[in-house]
């Protein structure tokens, strides 16, 4: 079987290294042929050794200091740098659990309508951190994404897509077309996408935003995607708080400063549905009850203790958002 050209776009910054290690080393140990794999590292500006580390692994490392603290603005400038058919957002936190992981990502692709791919689920290993384990086995690592049902993964208590329309159903996959009213959060956590599509709609590295980048597809008439029946290990860490904070730090980055401009919203003010979502949501984590409902349903599915920082998590999610929507509210009033 002719194999497609990969290029992996990773955006790296003092990524921490033991862990960012264990990434590149399961890209070398993939069953496929590695001439035709190219490993884009697009690194901001690394004091810690990440980079080196990176380049002893066989990645071209190309430093960006100027978009240090823009990780989409050197995600984009690797889309544009890219020589693949076919292009995989791998951040240094995503780890590819099997060795025929890339093999089964690109099946999909053999359905010419297909743009993009990713894993239904996300994994985890034993000894991972609860945190991971919980991010893992509820499918996001924000609730308010799914309690917003805009998660492209599914909790490990389900089995049945539910998103999109499914078109047709291999042993493997799943070949799903969305609409505006059910496109998922696409984004950079072992996504793939034909380059000379996504080439489409990346025209400013300062301006690009992977989620609109999807959303603008899909108005050109792009929304086929294949959902692959395995999974991909997203390492979120063991600390809550620092958990927390980087979704605030994210929201604040990516949503916020261009809430104007944007061509997806997570949460669409003017969307009656995610309006009646949202509102539900504060009141299942402020109550609690509903959460350790979820948490209940999933301990019996998959009996990992980890399953009971659902309600925490969500807890205090609400409250750093709600501190956050506060903050940016009382800026623009006083126009700070």
């Amino acid at each position: 079987m002719k194999h497609d050209t990969i290029s992996i776009v990773t955006c790296s910054l003092n990524s921490e290294c033991q862990l960012f290690e264990k990434v590149l080393r399961a890209v070398r140990q993939q069953n496929y042929d590695h001439t035709l794999i190219e490993h884009l590292v697009m690194d901001g500006g690394s004091s810690n050794g990440s980079d080196s580390l990176a380049s002893r692994y066989g990645c071209s490392v190309l430093r960006l200091p100027e978009y240090k603290d823009k990780p989409l603005a050197r995600m984009s400038t690797g889309i544009k740098i890219a020589r693949g058919n076919i292009i995989l957002f791998l951040e240094p936190d995503n780890i590819i659990p099997t060795k025929n992981w890339l093999t089964q990502m690109i099946a999909p692709f053999s359905v010419g309508s297909v743009i993009g791919t990713y894993s239904i689920y996300n994994g985890f290993e034993r000894d991972m951190p609860a945190l991971t384990r919980y991010t893992a086995l509820i499918g996001v690592n924000d609730p308010t994404v799914y309690y917003l049902n805009k998660s492209e993964k599914l909790p490990r208590f389900e089995t049945k897509y539910h998103l999109g329309r499914i078109y047709n159903e291999t042993d493997d996959y799943l070949v799903v077309r969305f609409s505006k009213d059910d496109l998922p959060v696409l984004g950079d956590n072992g996504h793939m996408v034909r380059r000379r599509i996504i080439e489409k709609v990346n025209k400013q590295p300062e301006n690009f935003l992977h989620t609109d980048a999807f959303a603008q597809l899909l108005t050109m008439g792009y929304d086929t995607y294949g959902v692959v029946k395995n999974e991909i290990i997203h390492y979120t860490g063991s600390d809550i708080s620092d958990f927390v904070r980087r979704r605030s730090v994210y929201k604040k980055r990516h949503y916020d400063a261009y809430r104007r401009i944007r061509h997806y919203y997570v949460f669409d003010s003017h969307s009656t549905r995610d309006c009646i979502r949202l509102s539900l949501f504060i009141l299942y984590s402020l109550t609690f009850i509903q959460p350790l409902f979820v948490a209940f349903r999933g301990f019996l599915a998959i009996p990992d203790p980890a399953w009971f920082l659902h309600p925490i998590v969500c807890f205090v999610s609400v409250l750093s958002y709600t501190r956050s929507e506060i903050a940016y509210t009382w800026k623009n009033i006083l126009h700070v």
